[in-house]
């Protein structure tokens, strides 16, 4: 993976989830991938082990996965030194939450 230079750093989280996904378990398949300014540096893809009531629902867990993934990389940029992190965004259909 490649980490491209810059002089602002900026945390982007995309979250999405397919509600049913599986017509024979009736599951949800949550996802999200987080940039670190342009560099995808994690992401996840996995099917719910429980059904979700609704689709908001279902996009609700895609968010709290991807917002915990967020967190645990803010502290491990902080850790590391970095102090200059803009606001950090997510991204849910297309739909900012900062």
């Amino acid at each position: 993976m490649l980490l491209k230079a810059t002089d602002q750093l900026f945390l982007q989280a995309y979250s999405d989830s397919n509600w049913v996904a599986c017509p024979f378990c009736r599951r949800s398949v949550i996802s999200y991938v987080n940039h670190l300014g342009t560099s995808p540096v994690s992401w996840k893809s996995k099917k719910r082990i429980t059904a979700s009531k609704s689709s908001s629902e279902a996009e609700y867990k895609a968010m709290s996965q991807a917002l915990a993934e967020l967190t645990r990389l803010v502290r491990l940029l902080e850790e590391l030194g970095v102090t200059s992190l803009r606001l950090v965004t997510l991204y849910c259909d297309n739909l900012l939450f900062t």
